[in-house]
């Protein structure tokens, strides 16, 4: 399907310095929250599950390291969970929040694991959903963080990608990529979320 220039300026959407999404002439903010057809009416933050093979592990991992807090930990019987078409015989499901209120959730199943995804030399060589990005306040703090308890990182210095954005990637105990983020203006990457604050 060929699309002419204006139509693809109406629908093309480009990154600015700051991170923020900027029209396809990169000078006006596009708005998240604009009228668009249809989108999801969510009430709650957005909660990423990562199935384990050593739950107990990954959970001293995400609380004991990153410092998430566990809000619950539940065991699903077989019969809801076949129901469900989740696992055979049942799962353990342990949810940890984040300072900001999302939630991580960690399950483990008694089914022997597919094949574990294997280490690639780029992040983004792995197909689907790769990795869980975390906007940190101080990459430096973070970085300590990470060479104290030992987790391996990806690269050993965070790389500043552009002017005010800072990114590294690390591997939690099972190898799923994390990214932690800085930007210098987090006001500008996320002005929906900063609008309604006098003080950051």
């Amino acid at each position: 399907m060929n699309l002419d220039r204006r139509t693809f300026l109406k629908s093309a959407a480009v990154v600015g310095a700051s991170g923020m999404v900027l029209d396809a002439e990169g000078t006006k903010p596009m708005d998240a929250h604009g009228p668009q057809a249809w989108s999801l009416k969510m009430v709650v933050p957005i909660e990423p599950g990562i199935v384990c093979s050593d739950l107990e592990r990954m959970l001293e991992f995400y609380t004991g390291v990153l410092g998430l807090k566990k809000v619950s930990d539940a065991e699903a019987t077989p019969e809801m969970s076949r129901a469900f078409r989740a696992a055979p015989d049942g799962f353990r499901i342990v949810r940890l929040q984040t300072p900001y209120g999302e939630r991580v959730k960690l399950i483990q199943t008694k089914m022997r694991p597919l094949k574990k995804q294997p280490l690639t030399e780029w992040t983004f060589e792995r197909h689907g959903i790769s990795y869980i990005t975390f906007v940190i306040a101080d990459m430096k703090e973070m970085l300590a963080r990470l060479n104290e308890c030992k987790v391996k990182l990806v690269l050993e210095e965070p790389l500043e990608v552009r002017k005010g954005f800072v990114a590294l990637f690390a591997l939690d105990p099972e190898d799923n990529y994390i990214e932690f983020v800085e930007y210098q203006d987090p006001a500008s990457y996320r002005p929906d979320l900063f609008k309604w604050r006098q003080f950051f």
